[in-house]
């Protein structure tokens, strides 16, 4: 198949039209066109892959952990059942990333401990006048932390 000069290089369509630049990339390397690819933008968009999905994995694990410590330690039993259904998808979605992803598991392990005292601020600042655990008091087995329920 032979090469077809583009009309915008990919580096500037980068900046202009970033759909543009993902059809005309998707189409250079259809046609194992490497002279027009927009190497830098590729490798740059690679990268946010992954970063995007710890982006997920933190965000999800800190909705968990903030849901867990009220469903834990604030006694308001009317709002546990939306508590709990909060915990159910926030492990849901937590399982299919990490079944995409499994590697992101190590990951789970280095940022626990930031994410949980991100998530004990957000507790604290919703409910001051609850007592919450300092140090992290959970299972620190992503398994254990995506199936049992501490406070049954």
């Amino acid at each position: 198949m032979p090469k077809t000069p583009l009309q915008t290089p990919l580096p500037q369509l980068y900046d202009e039209d970033f759909v543009r630049w993902v059809e005309a990339t998707v189409a250079c390397l259809k046609r194992r066109d490497t002279e027009h690819l927009d190497w830098n933008g590729l490798i740059e968009e690679i990268e946010d892959l992954g970063k995007s999905a710890k982006r997920e994995l933190e965000s999800r694990l800190s909705v968990l952990l903030v849901h867990l410590l009220k469903r834990c330690h604030v006694d308001l039993p009317d709002d546990y059942r939306g508590w709990q259904l909060t915990i159910l998808e926030q492990r849901n979605a937590l399982k299919r990333l990490l079944k995409q992803s499994p590697s992101l598991k190590g990951y789970f392990e280095a940022v626990l401990e930031e994410i949980y005292q991100d998530a004990l601020a957000e507790a604290i600042a919703a409910y001051p006048t609850s007592t919450f655990p300092t140090a992290y008091p959970f299972s620190p087995d992503l398994q254990t932390l995506l199936t049992d329920d501490p406070w049954s």
